[in-house]
């Protein structure tokens, strides 16, 4: 046995072993499913070896599940490497170590994913970190390219029927590929420039375990409840397309439009159709880079950017429909064969049967009217504010955009156009709860009721959480409160309840301890409502005259805007004067910001306390005092710090409820929360624990990173019978 001597200095050798498992999988909705928690899904094979001096010297194959087994390996071997090892380490560890806990083994001390590794070397960028791009970006010696495998595999083909000795030539490649990986990783950690992310391995593989517990837990779904939700948002979202209807044909006459279509709705809100979408996409600077990236709109001045608008489209007429003279209004035309007949030995023509499929009239192009324009301006008449807005089809009608929009026409006092604008708001809103979530909880909920979610670590840069892939819909995207679709999470418990704790405004709170702002920490200290202000700001008036509502409108969508980079650039005047009133408060926050770019000029390297890093190549300064990256740069180290002591309240929680050993299961961690379903004799203790994980994560952070949080953090916790219905305790 091959034995390597740890990079964290410990007094003998650490037993390390690779391994990698393969299963089969189910296809269902053209989706891949192979969790384990899928009753027909199977573990093929395991494959395994203990890493030495340059690589896995010798793996072990154990075949569980395969067509050209018939008599399946026992598990005694890799029980006992289990059972012996310090650390077991994978590649996407999260899915390997998932399918051993179903299967019955037990996990050695430490686990480390190597895809985690790769993720944070990264440092925010977006390098290919799967195996295959991994290996062949560090070109480890034993990566072997499956395209055989690969082919076979989307051919849909599966392990358990492709031949045994590819399979085995595949993985063993795979273990030995994944610990070359490790060894790199290690020597790169070791970098001084790269010792801070040591610990961010370290709490992110904690954090891993964590998501093992949640997602193997899962979430008890009443699918009588979520049905109910469906049909109440089947029902408005019809409504509310008969009436969007409506108003398009009051402002666009008898003009065909399509809701879904950019096209159509760039004629109906800015009343304007695109001339030529190559010139309008070059004028505009519409697409992606080489690295998938949209580029950077033009710079173009109010009267530069209003010619363009005028050079690249042209205003939309109303009009009116009259039926179509060649196919009378069917839209198609009926042709006949020719037969050729001879009479008298004279040849002639003449019309035959008639031929299956009819012709698309060429007059009306298929649509059975005609619409001649009326000479009067169509749509709602809404003015794009400068090249931000250009689209591929036009201009944006995305979320938003519509927000925007709804307040040019509230300032204009062009009701239909808010009533319409609000409703396409509401429309898209709909149409994704019911395409995502809805759809996505239905579709993920096994036969026992229960809802096994997918984290995904490592792919937003920042550090955030996603969620989704596989039957798995995306929670990280619902809206926080209020989002009827909650109402179908409830308790496996008789009695049971859901509780949730949630951290307040931590992100603003994560931004006034990294700068450090002193006006900032003496408003949280104060328990001042900073969103009531930001309205107040934006509206010219006091405070104490702030509603709730205009407190919801303007405040809460702008307060921290600011925090992530935000300018103002596109708003309306009285919304910008707040970004530049922002930075007359919090003077701290300001100057942190100038810091931030002004050493990414000299390194290109922003870390924040956590030792997360974040690198941008080949950053220059621009105008306005600012520089290339400046949004991700100023976001990035807020996002990621808050994501990070979110993580850290998770493994606290998950330490607790173990070293308590209760019967309450953690099940999610969505936004900044951690929700638990909890058995009724555990309410008060649960609510106990929760409340110390998140509350006293300042004390982890200094025992791990070495830096003592000075902001206060506050919660709020919540418990029902389910995630919607929910009563906050004091």
């Amino acid at each position: 046995m091959n034995r390597l001597l740890s990079s964290t200095s410990l007094s003998r050798p650490l037993n390390i072993l690779i391994l990698d498992l393969e299963t089969t999988v189910e296809r269902i909705f053209g989706r891949i499913d192979n969790s384990p928690k899928n009753p027909k899904n199977r573990c093929v094979s395991a494959h395994y070896g203990w890493l030495g001096e340059t690589t896995v010297d010798f793996v072990k194959n154990d075949i569980f599940f395969h067509n050209e087994c018939n008599n399946p390996d026992g598990r005694d071997c890799l029980e006992e490497h289990l059972a012996y090892a310090d650390v077991l380490v994978c590649h996407n560890a999260k899915f390997d170590v998932e399918w051993l806990l179903e299967m019955g083994f037990k996990l050695p001390p430490s686990i480390y994913c190597t895809l985690i590794g790769e993720y944070i070397l990264a440092k925010g960028r977006r390098n290919g970190i799967g195996l295959k791009d991994t290996a062949l970006r560090r070109k480890t010696d034993s990566f072997k390219k499956s395209d055989l495998v690969d082919e076979n595999f989307k051919s849909g083909i599966g392990f358990e029927a492709m031949p045994l000795d590819e399979v085995i030539e595949y993985a063993e490649a795979d273990v030995r590929t994944c610990g070359e990986i490790y060894l790199a990783q290690q020597v790169d950690f070791e970098r001084e420039h790269n010792q801070s992310l040591s610990t961010v391995v370290s709490f992110m593989n904690d954090m891993l375990m964590f998501l093992v517990e949640i997602e193997m837990n899962g979430t008890k779904i009443d699918l009588d409840v979520l049905s109910e939700v469906k049909e109440e948002f089947e029902a408005e979202k019809e409504g509310l397309t008969v009436r969007l209807n409506q108003i398009v044909e009051q402002v666009m006459g008898d003009t065909p439009i399509n809701l879904n279509s950019g096209a159509d709705m760039t004629k109906v809100v800015y009343s304007r159709v695109v001339l030529d979408r190559h010139i309008h996409q070059n004028t505009f600077n519409i697409g992606t880079n080489e690295a998938g990236k949209s580029l950077m709109p033009p710079r173009m001045s109010a009267n530069q950017f209003s010619d363009a608008v005028r050079a690249c489209t042209r205003i939309v007429e109303k009009t009116t429909a009259i039926c179509c003279p060649d196919c009378q209004g069917v839209g198609s035309i009926q042709k006949y064969k020719v037969k050729t007949k001879v009479k008298n030995k004279k040849k002639y023509r003449v019309q035959g049967e008639p031929y299956k499929n009819r012709t698309r009239c060429a007059v009306c192009k298929g649509l059975g009217a005609l619409y001649q324009p009326t000479g009067q301006t169509a749509g709602l008449k809404m003015v794009p504010s400068g090249p931000m807005d250009a689209s591929i089809n036009g201009f944006k009608t995305d979320k938003v955009t519509l927000h925007k929009l709804i307040k040019q026409a509230k300032a204009k006092n062009n009701d239909v156009a808010v009533e319409f604008l609000t409703k396409s708001s509401r429309l898209n809103a709909i149409s994704t709860y019911l395409d995502s979530f809805v759809a996505g909880i239905e579709r993920g909920t096994r036969a026992s009721g229960f809802l096994h979610p997918n984290f995904n670590q490592c792919i937003a840069a920042t550090g955030r959480l996603s969620s989704g892939g596989g039957m798995s819909p995306n929670l990280q995207n619902q809206p926080k409160r209020g989002f009827p679709v909650r109402a179908c999470i409830v308790s496996r418990f008789e009695n049971g309840e859901i509780l949730e704790i949630d951290y307040s405004q931590l992100e603003f709170r994560a931004a006034i301890e990294l700068s450090r702002d002193s006006q900032g920490l003496a408003d949280i200290l104060e328990g001042k409502d900073i969103h009531k202000q930001t309205a107040s700001i934006i509206l010219q008036k006091d405070p104490s005259e702030v509603t709730k509502e205009e407190r919801q409108t303007y405040g809460k969508p702008n307060t921290f805007l600011p925090l992530f980079g935000g300018t103002g650039n596109g708003m309306l005047p009285h919304e910008k004067a707040y970004f530049v009133r922002f930075g007359e408060i919090y003077e701290g926050v300001a100057a942190w910001h100038q810091r931030l770019m002004t050493g990414t000029l000299k390194d290109g390297i922003v870390q924040t306390p956590s030792g997360r890093q974040y690198f941008w190549p080949n950053v220059i300064r621009t105008r306005n005092n600012r520089v290339t990256n400046s949004t991700q740069i100023l976001n990035y180290p807020v996002q990621g710090f808050s994501a990070d002591l979110v993580q850290l309240s998770c493994i606290r929680a998950l330490r607790l409820f173990r070293e308590h050993r209760l019967k309450s299961k953690l099940i999610l961690t969505v936004h900044d929360s951690i929700v638990s379903d909890t058995h009724p004799d555990e309410i008060d203790i649960v609510k106990q624990l929760l409340t110390e994980a998140t509350t006293k994560v300042g004390e982890e952070s200094e025992k791990l990173f070495g830096y003592k949080l000075v902001v206060p953090l506050d919660v709020e916790i919540s418990h029902g019978k389910n995630w919607l219905d929910q009563e906050e305790y004091a």
